[in-house]
Parts: structure tokens; C-alpha cells; sequence
């Protein structure tokens, strides 16, 4: 065994019941997360739709105008690549770009790799990588979206995405829960927050649904383990057991 490993807690006895860590004597279940995906949800289709609404169809119009300007002033049209032309429509492909990456919201059926990067991806200046261990293939929609979630709202409460390289999370799946590791490295220059801040927070969001958590912060790594629950609906069928 190496020194990582002799560091490294148990899968079955991680270090802290998160519920009596932060003192919650009720946690709320994961349909917390549920509705806070959900409230997230209208939010940016609401978001989505003003912008398709407004500027979008606004550009639209003016683009129109511009062409039916150059046919009336029987020029030829704007088109170079510098163009006014060509920059209104670049305008509004990134408009619409910025519109498709609001809804739909979550975007279903990416799978689980896919799922996290895009999840994560305006918390980190580093891109996520995806390690999918253990059944993690195969975890239904539901429980993706719900490790899509933890691993979002642990890297928000942390609060300083521009402290970490080389962000990674690996996910294994078991029939009764799901476990996530997530490892990364300070930035060249940058002081980690302390040990206590990292554990309050995690124990805090570990509680809230009903998860075992665990942490490691020191000057090389940040390391955080949690076992979450899984959706009770979509666990898999105890295996048949055969003399």
C-alpha cells in the first residue's frame, strides 16, 4: 500500500456522518436537489426566452433592414469577413449560441461525462475531467443529474474556481448509492482556503441530502469524497444470489 492509499478512507467507513457533523438532527432528502434543479430551470427558460424575444429577433430585423438598404442603394452587399453585414450575423449566431446554452435546462440524455463538463463548466477555469468508474455508465437520468448537482453546488460553495488546475472527478456506482471523488491542485501562486472552511461547507451540503462526506485540503491537493444516495426509484434490482 502506498502513501495514497494509507491516506485514503474506506469506502464503507468515511470519516464523518455528515448529519451529525453539522448538528442538522433532520436532513431533507434528495428531492432538495430536485427542486433546485427545477426553480434553475425556469429561471434560464424564462432567461432564454426574453433573449429570443428581444435581441435576437431585434438582430433579425435588423439584418433584414440592412439587406433591403443595400438592394435600395443598389450596392453590392457588406459580406467581407469584416463586413457589417457579416458582423451582424455573427452577433446573432453568438446570441443564439447563448440562448441554446440556457435551454434547455438540464439537457437530457448527454450522458454522464457529458453532463458533468457542461455542469460545471462556468464554475472552473480548468475543464473538469470525467473518470467513470464502477456502474457509473449505466446510472439512469436521474442520477446523473443528481451527481451533476453535488458536484455543482461543491464547487460553488467553494468559491475561488480560479485557484484550481486539473480539476477531476471520478464517479462510481453501487445499488444503494453513488460515490464521488473529486481532486484538484492549487493553482502556481495560490493559497488554498483553510481545511475548516472546505469541511464546514461540504459537511453542510452532505447533510442537507443525507450523504457521508469526507475531506483532505493541504498544500499540494484538495480531496473530497461523498456517498450519495441514490434516486430511490431508479435503483437497480438486488442480483440473484445462486447456490
Amino acid at each position: 500500500m502506498n502513501d495514497e492509499d494509507a491516506r485514503r478512507p474506506a469506502r464503507d467507513a468515511l470519516a464523518v456522518d455528515a448529519a451529525d457533523a453539522d448538528g442538522a438532527g433532520s436532513a431533507v432528502p434528495l428531492a432538495l436537489l430536485d427542486m433546485t434543479r427545477r426553480v434553475r430551470a425556469r429561471e434560464r427558460g424564462y432567461l432564454a426566452d426574453l433573449l429570443h424575444d428581444g435581441p435576437v429577433q431585434a438582430l433579425a430585423v435588423v439584418a433584414l433592414e440592412l439587406g433591403e438598404l443595400f438592394r435600395a442603394m443598389e450596392v453590392p452587399p457588406d459580406d467581407g469577413p469584416n463586413g457589417l453585414a457579416q458582423q451582424v450575423h455573427a452577433i446573432g449566431r453568438t446570441l443564439c449560441g447563448l440562448q441554446e446554452e440556457l435551454w434547455p435546462f438540464p439537457r437530457a440524455g448527454a450522458g454522464l461525462i457529458e453532463t458533468l463538463k457542461r455542469r460545471t463548466a462556468w464554475l472552473l477555469v480548468t475543464p473538469l475531467a470525467v473518470a467513470a468508474g464502477e456502474g457509473a455508465a449505466e446510472l439512469p437520468e436521474a442520477d446523473v443529474q443528481a451527481v451533476a448537482d453535488v458536484t455543482e453546488l461543491i464547487l460553488a460553495g467553494l468559491d475561488n474556481a480560479e485557484v484550481w488546475n486539473r480539476p477531476i472527478v471520478a464517479i462510481r456506482a453501487y445499488p444503494d448509492l453513488i460515490f464521488l471523488e473529486l481532486n484538484m491542485t492549487p493553482a502556481p501562486g495560490r493559497d488554498l482556503a483553510s481545511s475548516g472552511e472546505v469541511r464546514a461547507w461540504l459537511y453542510r451540503l452532505a447533510a442537507a441530502i443525507q450523504a457521508r462526506a469526507d475531506v483532505v485540503v493541504d498544500d499540494r491537493r484538495l480531496r473530497i469524497w461523498m456517498e450519495i444516495p441514490r434516486c430511490p426509484d431508479h435503483r437497480p434490482a438486488a442480483r440473484a444470489v445462486h447456490a
